[in-house]
């Protein structure tokens, strides 16, 4: 037993000897500049075989010991003989024992200075990185047995504890990538951390109008994993566009500053992603902030939870601030499109709720809304394709509950902008008097007619609003303290003009007018007037005057002047902005009297001119002449009919009384004389 004990002691020592002897051997070889280079060309020859191109490594340092190898200027050609990869130096740390068991682990990979060519012209074409993939793709084999299987030995693992990039440009099709640097770690329980700096992406994006120029870059990207889900906290985006042109509303000022064709916005977020869930992805922004000082955009908070599966993403209880305007939605679904399989942009919404400060948007849609500081509570529902959207349960309401208003609605054909149509359905509007001023005064326009305005009182409203290219429709059905107007007219943006037509049976015009001896009218009117401001301005700069530029052309069924009733009236009102003159006639069958006025401020209606009375007798045709002659003929024969008649009635009178004297008897006769006499 002792022997045979020395002798597996002899045999172990000579077995580690010798591996020590090979270790020492393989150190010192690899050692040799000479051996390395002979390693390294039959290497890179090997590579460039089975790849098919041509692959150049010009140096290699390999250390047995320390278990490193470091590469130094690699290159690989695609195959249409271009550089399709560079890297300066790419080194990485093994760990020796690890390899006796099929398992390859790396301490730390390093890649310093990349530059990759990747193309891919077309969806038919291959990529010219193709031919990579496809050689090293191993080749389907015969389903093994199950013997076969048990034999099957263990499968090569590769496990990376730490990775780092440095100085990497990358060039694929319209896209140029660069980035400074990126980190990659694990720690002892598996859980990786990612820092990247400085991402810089740029590309030329094809649309409709021409090319536009796009830049984007992360300044810096932490991801750090938390037991199953992620933690990403995103600092410095920058997104910017540039299609070369000037901006939309460079001849415009009525627009507003946002242009896709010239952005430039900066953001900040944090994410938690958690993609544990099979074919599901879930994400909770939990802080967003994003500026575009140019635009207006002003979004100083986004929160939302997202469920990303299969192109479908549900977002629920999101909150987003721009500028003083915060809005909840509590949940909504968008469908991503996907040309592949048929399937459109979607999107819905449930009810979205907040309070509104209109300013927030006016740089950026519209800047008439500049000086709009009243909150509003807003609630609606939306849906909607990328061709349109349609409103639902529209509520606007403000704090002190004097403007109300329930609507609904939407927008079609917003992919053509020449037939865009913005249409609501206004059920109730209610706006107490001074809330009806206050909103007008937020506007810088030119106040007109305000104290008539403020002589309707309380507003009721319901009726349609339609807005189309340069052109604005408003109709319906206006109920106010001094009686009930129906109105439409259009605001003509082409022509510079609005028209319309209003009536009502009811309205008090001399209360709201400030007139005193008129009363309650029934009347309808054409009106057309003037904002061309070009066209305004020249004749204000010669007449002067703050009057509308215009015409009225009206028809009074029936009113009241000093309490005596008047119909059928017509009335024509032309203003230069100075003076508007008015002729009013009161039409007869055979004649008009009319007469005219003049005034030169709304606000002092009172203060009218008279002039000009008169009466004009209508001309009779010959048409008119007959019809008046048969009128005289048959009166006259009538008058002489009545008479016939009348005698005939004197006639039979008589007989009757003739008749009577002779039915009388003596005895009654000297009875009569009797009682006489």
């Amino acid at each position: 037993m002792k022997r045979t004990g020395r002798v597996i002691l002899r045999i172990l020592a000579a077995i580690g000897i010798a591996t020590a002897v090979l270790l020492v051997a393989a150190v010192v070889l690899t050692s040799l500049p000479s051996v390395r280079q002979k390693v390294l060309e039959r290497a890179t020859t090997m590579l460039s075989e089975k790849l098919g191109t041509r692959v150049s490594i010009s140096r290699a340092d390999i250390s047995i010991l320390r278990g490193s190898v470091m590469l130094y200027d690699i290159e690989i050609d695609d195959q249409q003989h271009r550089k399709m990869l560079q890297i300066e130096q790419l080194s990485a740390n093994l760990r020796l024992r690890p390899l006796l068991s099929k398992r390859i682990v790396v301490e730390k990979a390093e890649i310093d200075g990349m530059n990759a060519l990747l193309t891919k012209k077309t969806e038919s074409q291959p990529a010219n990185y193709q031919f990579v993939i496809d050689a090293f793709k191993k080749d389907k084999k015969p389903a093994a047995t199950e013997t076969e299987k048990k034999k099957k030995k263990k499968k090569l693992s590769i496990d990376v504890s730490h990775a780092k990039l440095n100085n990497i440009h990358v060039k694929y099709d319209i896209y140029d990538l660069r980035l400074a640097s990126a980190d990659y770690q694990t720690d002892g329980n598996k859980q990786l951390s990612v820092s990247i700096d400085s991402l810089k992406a740029a590309w030329t994006a094809q649309r409709k109008k021409g090319k536009v120029s796009c830049r984007a870059a992360v300044g810096k990207l932490n991801v750090a994993q938390q037991g199953t889900s992620y933690n990403a906290e995103l600092g410095g985006l920058n997104y910017i566009t540039d299609n070369h042109k000037p901006r939309k509303n460079a001849q415009h000022p009525k627009r507003g500053f946002f242009d896709l064709g010239h952005l430039n916005i900066v953001a900040d977020m944090s994410i938690n992603i958690d993609p544990t869930k099979k074919d599901t992805l879930k994400a909770v922004i939990t802080q967003c902030k994003a500026t575009d000082k140019t635009t207006g955009i002003d979004l100083r908070n986004l929160k939302t939870q997202i469920a990303y599966t299969k192109g479908t993403l549900k977002l629920q209880n999101t909150e987003l601030q721009q500028g003083d305007t915060k809005l909840v939605i509590a949940n909504a679904d968008l469908q991503l499109p996907n040309k592949k399989e048929a399937k459109p942009l979607a999107y819905s919404t449930g009810l979205i709720k907040g309070r509104v400060v209109l300013k927030d948007i006016a740089r950026t849609f519209a800047p008439v809304l500049a000086n709009f500081t009243i909150p509003l509570h807003l609630n609606v529902s939306m849906s909607g394709n990328e061709n349109g959207i349609s409103f639902r349960n529209i509520r606007v309401i403000n704090s002190n509950k004097n403007l109300q208003i329930s609507a609904k609605g939407g927008i079609s054909h917003l992919k053509e902008k020449h037939l865009i149509d913005i249409h609501f359905n206004v059920a109730t509007l209610y706006a107490k008097n001074h809330i009806t001023e206050k909103i007008i005064r937020q506007f810088k326009v030119k106040k007109l007619m305000m104290r008539q305005l403020r002589n309707l009182g309380n507003l009721h409203y319901r009726g349609n609003v339609q807005i189309l290219w340069r052109k604005e429709k408003f109709e319906g059905l206006l109920r106010t303290a001094a009686g009930n107007l129906n109105f439409n007219f259009t605001l003509d943006e082409n022509n510079k003009y609005v028209s319309g037509r209003a009536n009502s049976t009811n309205l008090a015009l001399g209360r709201v007018m400030e007139l005193e001896k008129l009363g309650v009218i029934d009347a309808s009117a054409d009106f057309k007037f003037d904002i061309s401001k070009a066209r305004t301005a020249a004749i204000r700069k010669q007449k002067g005057g703050k009057l509308p530029i215009g015409t009225v052309n009206a028809v009074v069924n029936d009113c009241s002047y000093h309490g005596v009733h008047l119909r059928n009236l017509s009335a024509d009102i032309l203003s230069d902005g100075a003076e508007a003159t008015g002729n009013v006639m009161k039409h007869g069958r055979i004649r008009d009297l009319f007469f005219s006025f003049t005034f030169t401020d709304t606000d002092d209606m009172h203060k009218v001119k008279i002039t000009h009375p008169g009466i004009k007798f209508h001309p009779l045709s010959e048409k008119n002449q007959k019809q008046r002659e048969e009128r005289r003929k048959q009166k006259k024969l009538e008058k002489e009919q009545r008479k016939l008649e009348k005698q005939q009635k004197k006639l039979e009178k008589e007989q009757q009384k003739q008749q009577n004297k002779k039915d009388e008897n003596p005895a009654e006769k000297k009875k009569k004389k009797f009682l006489f006499f």
